[in-house]
């Protein structure tokens, strides 16, 4: 992971091949107070007037210092000023680098905080890279943001959540970048291990004897046929006096090769990213204890790998959950739900106030709300529109759609409780989670989130480049802040 360097200051003083960025709200409206520009820097600004354009101003020897400065307007049609400034930062990086600058610098007005925050997330997250299998790696540019007026303390401690958020958000995009012959249940579950101990968690392990002692059919059946034998994880954060308590509960396919119903090569390609939602959930746990919100939280991540082998489950199968509750295969494909349906009994069992579950679940929900947005389906509507608040608050995109009981209709047999596929492709976002609904009891809060579009999003997204995008991450986090009252 590469991540340029990233430092804060109250006042600027230029040094040699700074390439600085100057953010303006609209035409005439600068995001930076002018009177605390360095003279040179005040001779020279001119804002820009192009909706969304910006014009570069290159100051040659000023003052003994050489600088390329760049005026740019934050407004556009179609996204808000907090998003164009987390993508400023990125495309100041690219153009630094071919400029050969040796550092980006952004000056802001302290009086904005959210803007001042938003910078910081373009440069923390917009800034990484995955090269650990590169030979050559690029050397990233540090940035430099400098923040003139505004309450400075707690500027600073904004900045420093958010950080640890970043943090987390760029660990679950390292453990989903991981290729599959690194990155199997027992490697994710030392990963987790490790990342959960190191942020205050209380982090258990149960390996495949473990899960069969505990009656979690479902995650075993998926399991079995891979020589790398499934995992639940299982992290807590109980702070001394919380009041409610929060289940977090992440499917973890590490591979998904789709079983006995083979997935085309074509179709292969990004299913290490089908542990996505083990990924979201757990660095969000991770993020909270860090923040030490005063919120219990558990966060559980059933991981396994769906393999073929004279082992494998097939199609037509029976798997006995932990509820006791039996599954007909009819389709080895649609696995991550019955990792899920061990999960969440294991979260009810719990009692908590809610429960969010996230996977990359469903081909359906990409159909239905392309890449970029996340489907959100829950028992109680209140709780859902929360999340789908708290995720428009951090730039990621959630879209209620309707729990529609009456499609568990599609999934009834005659030799088991329920089969696993509805049988045809209409509504499959929708009978997956009516399905998981079966493992939750009537009267708890729940939301079940598909991120199979930005959870599995190989190309650019907004700020974020090519690769995971940890996405969700931070929705959880605010989330969980709502619920603390934070």
């Amino acid at each position: 992971m590469a991540i340029p360097g990233f430092s804060f200051e109250e006042s600027y003083v230029p040094c040699e091949g700074d390439y600085v960025l100057l953010p303006y709200r609209d035409g005439g409206t600068p995001c930076f107070r002018v009177d605390a520009l360095p003279g040179a820097l005040q001779a020279v600004v001119r804002a820009p007037k192009e909706e969304g354009g910006g014009i570069a101003v290159f100051l040659g020897e000023a003052g003994g210092v050489r600088l390329s400065v760049r005026c740019v307007r934050l407004d556009a049609k179609r996204s808000s000023v907090e998003a164009e400034a987390r993508k400023l930062v990125v495309k100041g990086l690219g153009a630094a680098k071919k400029q050969e600058s040796s550092r980006i610098v952004v000056l802001l007005d302290g009086q904005d905080a959210r803007l001042t925050v938003a910078v910081q997330e373009g440069a923390l997250l917009g800034g990484y890279a995955f090269d650990r299998y590169l030979e050559k790696k690029a050397e990233p540019l540090p940035v430099l943001l400098v923040v003139s007026g505004g309450d400075t303390a707690s500027l600073r401690k904004s900045l420093e959540e958010e950080a640890a958020v970043c943090g987390c958000v760029n660990f679950a995009r390292d453990v989903l970048n991981e290729p599959p012959n690194v990155i199997k249940p027992p490697s994710l579950a030392e990963a987790f291990l490790l990342a959960g101990k190191e942020s205050g968690l209380s982090v258990s392990v149960w390996d495949e004897n473990k899960l069969a002692e505990e009656r979690c059919g479902g995650i075993l059946g998926v399991g079995q046929g891979s020589a790398a034998k499934p995992r639940l994880v299982i992290g807590e954060y109980a702070p001394e006096g919380a009041q409610k308590h929060l289940c977090l509960v992440g499917k973890g396919i590490t591979f998904d090769s789709g079983g006995y119903c083979l997935k085309p090569t074509e179709g292969q390609i990004g299913m290490k990213y089908d542990m996505g939602g083990a990924a979201m959930c757990f660095a969000a746990a991770c993020a909270i204890a860090r923040l030490k919100l005063p919120l219990r939280v558990t966060v559980l991540t059933p991981l396994a790998e769906n393999a073929i082998s004279g082992e494998a489950y097939m199609n037509t199968s029976i798997l006995t959950t932990r509820s006791g509750k039996t599954i007909e295969i009819h389709s080895t494909d649609a696995e991550g739900r019955l990792l899920l349906a061990d999960a969440l009994v294991l979260a009810s069992e719990r009692k908590p106030d809610w429960i969010v579950d996230a996977a990359t679940l469903t081909g359906a929900c990409v159909v239905g709300l392309g890449e970029d947005i996340a489907g959100a389906l829950g028992t109680d509507s209140d709780f859902t529109q929360a999340l789908v608040k708290a995720g428009v608050d951090v730039g990621e995109w959630f879209w209620e759609l309707p729990l529609h009981l009456p499609y568990l209709e599609c999934m009834k047999t005659t030799v088991a409780d329920v089969k696993n596929s509805a049988g045809h492709r209409w509504g499959g976002a929708i009978t997956a989670a009516v399905f998981l609904k079966e493992w939750v009891p009537d009267g708890q809060k729940w939301i079940h989130c598909d991120i199979a579009g930005p959870g599995c999003k190989e190309e650019p997204l907004g700020h974020l480049g090519k690769g995971a995008k940890g996405f969700g991450v931070k929705t959880l986090v605010r989330l969980a802040r709502n619920l603390a009252g934070k």
